[in-house]
């Protein structure tokens, strides 16, 4: 056999035992693109190339200017962790079970191939994380084993001192201890106060003061490290602003008069919209200050929408400097890179400053996609969301598919890539999961959002909103047009049925709409943080197990349950639970007490103590979670898997933080389980 048939059989032997080789496209490995995912925390579409007049955002314009802007991209949630799970994993929160932000991701899925672990696998890349990637805080770790190199800074960061109320504010608690175990937590805190933070923070410092202005420096330093190896890479670079605190160069604040701004249109709740379908207005913002002394102050609001505008400004310059170090590499005849917003953000609308819902505002985000063959400054209203980025960066790389074992949702972008007006399907899907399950279809003029139980659709509430007519969602028309609720109703029957735990198989048992009438919270989420408590409340036909009530999550909070027919009462400080049980099973209709202070922890049934035992003390920080009834929503603040919905009726609940409640009410009956 001539030389270069020899060398053509040895090649092609090669190629089969190799499995690098194998698994390869017609893309050689020396000329694999690369990738640098450009990852923003908190950001709407309030962008120049968006079209806002007020924004001023030179960075990421520039990079929109050189490829493809999606006017249609969605989150899948409107919440940090489970956004950032969805784009990692390429799956639905209504797939994976994670809805909560203290759910560790090798906790559900051990196996899971993530983004940079499937480039890895297939393509030899070099995976690199810096700042704010996955959501790491309120007992998430984040998945160090999806990269390489992992880089991360601060989320909630001040540099005067003015800033914090205390010692230490409670949001860096949450964000900034979790490379700590709950000892040394412990051991951290001791002795300190923990307050809040402020909500705005302009100072005279250089863009390296915050987190944001180093994680463009490291992301530079690496691109000249890959300019010199010509090692494939995923560069991963997270950055944290907007998210609150607005703290930013007082340089970005003073691009932004205040004059210029005004109030949203919408200020009040959707008309005909249900109660549950906009989240508690004091959330997230109440642990800065001045949120709970002036939330109402049309002043201070437009003092919050110029933070939010500056902060943006601030991020697209060190986004910008970025860009600028790709070009001098020469890196950018062959990267793709991907700009993303992990959800959007309510500056006002429904007088609310929040995420955590599945309105247009905080659902709706930026998608930009530039690198070769990618026509420089086109658009697309094609719909799309967090889960098709996997998929749509493999195929643009020439890796095969992702297949798992995770669910993967997500479907390849790439022909919508090479003409903007393909079309490769008429709806994306999101959920929010509340005191009852919302799931919704957002078509491009309609949102269908159904809440309730998954399984049985007929006794769900519907929200209708037709962006056409109503774009800032003003009134609910789902009565109205029972035939568009139908037709996008349908639309559920193409997805698996969700799964409502974040237990690890699909269970069934445990649905969120749960038929049963508990009695509602009243007003906001107590305020618990460094406070005695006392419970009271009233149960009815008790049948078995599940939450009475709870509040808080992985790290703060308490929940009073039923547990294995017997009253328990779990308080969890720093992520480790105290748990305290009674003696004897509980009647199927009885009074409930529950008290928390320094020294002790205490149960009472029908007025007598049932159990008693020594307090881990008080809670030290107010959890991020809300108070839930009947069910523990979000992720488990008591040792148990979450929802964990009461078998029975909580018909009577009060929870009085710094105060006690005497005497409890006397015995009504004594019904037993077990009679």
């Amino acid at each position: 056999m001539p030389l270069e048939g020899r060398i053509r059989l040895v090649a092609a032997s090669l190629m089969l035992l190799h499995p690098f080789l194998s698994n390869r496209s017609a893309v050689e490995a020396a000329d694999r693109p690369n990738i640098l995912l450009i990852l923003v925390d908190d950001l709407k579409p309030v962008l120049g190339c968006y079209g806002d007049s007020l924004a001023i955002t030179g960075g990421i314009d520039k990079l929109a200017a050189r490829g493809m802007r999606f006017d249609l991209a969605y989150a899948n949630q409107a919440v940090c962790a489970p956004s950032r799970f969805n784009l990692m994993l390429g799956s639905l929160s209504t797939s994976t079970g994670m809805y909560g932000l203290g759910v560790n991701l090798r906790e559900q899925f051990p196996n899971a191939v993530t983004l940079p672990q499937h480039f890895k696998k297939h393509g030899g890349y070099r995976t690199i994380s810096i700042g704010k990637v996955f959501h790491v805080g309120h007992g998430n770790l984040g998945d160090p084993q999806s990269f390489d190199r992992v880089h991360k800074d601060k989320v909630i960061e001040y540099v005067l001192s003015a800033s914090r109320e205390t010692e230490i504010s409670k949001e860096e608690v949450f964000f900034e201890l979790s490379h700590l175990s709950a000892d040394q937590r412990r051991e951290f805190l001791k002795g300190k106060n923990i307050g809040r933070g402020a909500a705005i923070e302009m100072a005279e410092v250089a863009d390296d003061a915050y987190a944001d202005g180093r994680t463009a420096q490291r992301t530079i330093e690496y691109l000249k490290k890959f300019e010199s190896s010509g090692q494939p890479f995923v560069l991963c670079a997270g950055f944290a602003r907007p998210h609150l605190p607005f703290s930013a160069p007082k340089k970005y604040f003073d691009m932004h008069p205040l004059e210029k701004f005004s109030l949203p249109e919408v200020r009040d709740a959707p008309e005909g919209s249900p109660p549950f379908a906009l989240r508690s207005k004091g959330v997230e913002v109440r642990n800065y200050f001045p949120f709970n002394e002036r939330f109402d102050d049309e002043a201070f609001q437009k003092e919050i929408i110029r933070g939010y505008y500056a902060s943006t400004s601030y991020v697209s310059a060190q986004i910008e400097k970025v860009l600028d170090a790709l070009d001098e590499t020469g890196l950018s005849k062959n990267t793709y890179v991907v700009l993303w917003g992990d959800h959007g953000w309510h500056l006002g609308t429904h007088n609310r400053f929040s995420k955590h819902d599945n309105f247009e505002q905080p659902t709706r985000i930026p998608l930009i996609i530039a690198g070769p063959g990618i026509k420089p400054g086109s658009v697309t209203r094609q719909l799309a969301s967090t889960v098709d980025i996997y998929p749509t960066l493999a195929e643009l790389a020439g890796l095969p598919a992702p297949d798992g074992p995770q669910p993967i949702d997500g479907i390849s972008l790439k022909p919508v890539l090479n003409d903007p007006d393909a079309r490769i399907r008429d709806h994306i899907t999101h959920c929010y999961p509340k005191s009852k399950f919302g799931w919704a279809i957002r078509n491009q003029r309609y949102r269908l959002v159904q809440w309730g139980d998954p399984a049985e659709p007929a006794k769900c509430v519907y929200e209708l909103y037709d962006f056409q007519a109503d774009p800032v969602e003003k009134v609910n028309i789902a009565q109205r047009h029972p035939d568009v609720v139908a037709a996008l109703r349908a639309k559920f029957a193409l997805y698996p049925q969700p799964v409502l735990s974040n237990a690890k198989s699909r269970n069934t048992k445990n649905r969120s709409a749960d038929p049963i009438q508990h009695v509602k919270p009243s007003g906001n989420a107590p305020m618990i943080a460094d406070r005695p408590l006392t419970i009271t409340g009233r149960v009815e036909s008790l049948k078995g197990d599940g939450v009475i009530v709870a509040q808080g999550g992985r790290e703060q909070g308490y929940a009073v349950h039923i547990l294995d027919g017997r009253l328990a009462f779990d308080i969890r400080v720093n992520g480790k639970v105290s748990r305290v049980v009674a003696k004897d099973l509980t009647p199927k209709a009885f009074d409930l007490g529950a008290t928390l202070t320094v020294k002790r922890i205490a149960l009472f049934v029908n007025g007598r103590k049932v159990g008693e035992a020594p307090s881990p003390g008080l809670i030290p920080v107010q959890p991020k979670d809300g108070m839930s009834i009947g069910r523990d929503e979000l992720s488990a603040a008591g040792n148990y898997t979450a929802p964990n919905p009461l078998q029975g009726r909580v018909a009577k609940l009060k929870v009085s933080p710094g105060e006690q409640v005497k005497p409890f009410p006397k015995p009504i009956n004594n019904d037993r389980l077990d009679e």
